[in-house]
């Protein structure tokens, strides 16, 4: 068991949660007609980036689905639309009357053992709730592998789970209270927080995005998504962070004895070595039941990871990292007359910087990028602007990054790379289940400061 530095228990009234591999073969550059002559492919070169002390930074991990079981993937531009954007008002709406309608039943009843009995039901009706969302979110992952939907209708579907886990989550605090307020009825604590370890899972940053634009509050933009066996992994680039979500519902069994807070943050520990290995400042473990939600707030960003306390792995990741603490480490390069290109690159998914340069002066271009994956015609991204830098999500496959300015073409041709994915340990003989730690507790560690790492 790791030792732990500063340790604080405190009580949890509410259960509120809120993310190395191998690198792929060189790609080949691809020149543009509108330079003369022959450019000689370049290789695909590590970038060392370094931190304040010049400790080559490495990739975070991240929950992945398996090499070779991905069923669909793709990258798509995202619009505002009235008709998602009306149906998603009318969701919350139709949950919170659900949730209004059950407050009604049980403070009406007109005996004490009625109100427990409503009381009893409303429990169970909650947790059978919680159960359909999982099975919503399955099948909305395998409509979309098969073909069935787009991506953006997986997207709707997804933000569509995300406000019912919202409401379902306040459904269980409206329900505590009730309980609290009936004479001679305890309700189990642990199973309360369980339901609201679970529903957190279901509300990510990239989910939350996604409704921002689809309600028309935020810019349209670009997401990608992949699926596998009850699986999705979907992130985006915004602003100045880059966000990710991952949920593999293959690696959760759902059921077991609950576990101490210290081997959830053990297993978490393991499957992001990078990410304890760093700045931490601060790590909060949520306990009760199933699954145990562990929030690392670091110094190249912030993670919430959920373990299966019967499978004893994690089972879905939120994440969530400022584009300057990213290590895209792998670097191709073409130029043209006027423009310098470099592309550096990380994962299906993950990050992509595009730079455009003077290639004599090295100054900043604001130049039109465009990505071509796979046939069909290129896809405008955007313009790298005044710094001359563009960051966008990448495709999983093969694809070509161009930019035009000055009145020249210049692209390369990018492979796509492998993810750092989090190594799952068999940790089957960590204890044996309950030792007596409350499960409606929260633990926190607060490392001694250090100082914080900022890529060069």
């Amino acid at each position: 068991m790791r030792a732990l530095p500063v340790l604080v228990v405190a009580l949890l009234l509410s259960a509120a949660v809120g993310a190395a591999g191998g690198l792929g073969a060189p790609a080949a550059v691809e020149r543009s007609a509108a330079r003369n002559g022959s450019l000689p492919a370049l290789g695909d070169p590590p970038v060392a980036q370094t931190d304040g002390n010049d400790t080559r930074l490495q990739q975070i991990s991240v929950l992945d689905v398996p090499a070779g079981a991905v069923d669909r993937s793709g990258v798509d531009g995202h619009y505002v639309d009235l008709g998602p954007s009306v149906g998603l008002s009318a969701n919350a709406t139709t949950e919170r009357l659900r949730t209004l309608g059950m407050v009604e039943r049980v403070q009406r009843a007109e005996t004490t053992e009625l109100r427990r009995e409503r009381l009893r039901t409303a429990l169970q009706t909650l947790e059978s709730s919680v159960d359909e969302l999982d099975d919503r979110q399955t099948a909305a992952v395998e409509g979309y592998g098969q073909g069935a939907l787009t991506a953006r209708e997986l997207l709707v579907a997804l933000v569509r789970i995300s406000i019912v886990a919202e409401e379902l989550n306040d459904r269980r605090t409206r329900l505590e209270g009730l309980a609290a307020d009936t004479r001679g009825f305890d309700i189990d604590r642990g199973r309360l927080a369980s339901i609201g370890n679970r529903l957190s899972a279901f509300d990510g940053p990239v989910r939350a995005h996604a409704r921002s634009v689809l309600d028309g509050d935020a810019d349209p933009h670009r997401f990608y998504v992949a699926t596998g066996s009850e699986s999705v992994v979907v992130s985006a680039v915004v602003g100045d962070a880059y966000l990710r979500e991952a949920y593999r519902g293959d690696l959760r069994n759902g059921a077991g004895d609950t576990i101490e807070l210290e081997v959830a943050l053990d297993i978490v520990a393991d499957s992001y070595p990078v990410i304890w290995n760093t700045t931490r400042e601060q790590t909060q473990v949520f306990g009760g039941g199933e699954t145990y939600p562990v929030r690392i707030g670091h110094s190249r960003g912030d993670l919430t990871a959920f373990v299966d306390s019967d499978a004893r792995i994690v089972y879905a990741e939120h994440q969530r990292h400022p584009l300057a603490t990213i290590v895209a480490d792998r670097r191709l390069q073409a130029t043209g007359e006027n423009v310098h290109l470099v592309v550096n690159h990380t994962y299906p998914g993950g990050p992509v910087q595009v730079q455009a340069r003077d290639p004599t002066t090295g100054d900043p271009v604001d130049a039109t990028v465009r990505i071509k994956a796979g046939p069909t015609p290129p896809e405008r991204i955007g313009t790298t602007g005044a710094d001359g830098t563009l960051w966008t999500v990448s495709p999983n496959r093969q694809y070509t990054v161009v930019v035009e300015a000055r009145g020249e073409n210049v692209s390369t041709v990018v492979g796509p790379g492998d993810p750092p994915r989090v190594v799952m340990t068999d940790r089957s003989d960590d204890g044996d289940g309950d030792n007596g730690t409350p499960t409606d507790t929260a633990l926190t560690t607060t490392p001694p400061p250090a100082t914080n790492l900022h890529p060069r």
